[in-house]
């Protein structure tokens, strides 16, 4: 009798087990690790903004209302938040004219 080569079904089972669970440990890990980045980038975007506004009113004696008043002063085009996508993401709340703007974005709530 010889045996033949391969995989018994056992074995196949088993690693297809291993793989699964190293699968259900990763997918969580990397949807934290972007979801993290994504807001680490839309900080960011909200400093640039702050600072952009800040120069604003250098230039103009003013705070601007709006985000869109910034654009083609200081960006060539507005900064989007990486989870919303769109060119709606960044929201002046209060402020503008003789107050400091408060930036916040769509997707991660206020400026802090």
């Amino acid at each position: 009798m010889s045996r033949q080569q391969g995989f018994t079904l056992v074995e196949l089972m088993v690693v297809i087990l291993i793989v699964g669970i190293l699968v259900g440990i990763a997918v969580p890990v990397f949807i934290v690790a972007q979801n993290s980045a994504e807001r680490r980038v839309c900080q960011a975007n909200l400093r640039m903004l702050r600072s952009a506004a800040s120069q604003y009113y250098s230039m103009n004696e003013a705070y601007p209302y709006t985000v869109e008043d910034m654009v083609p002063e200081r960006f060539e085009e507005e900064p989007v938040c990486p989870a919303v996508g769109n060119d709606d993401s960044y929201v002046i709340v209060s402020g503008g004219g003789d107050a400091p703007p408060v930036f916040s974005c769509n997707h991660h709530g206020t400026d802090p």
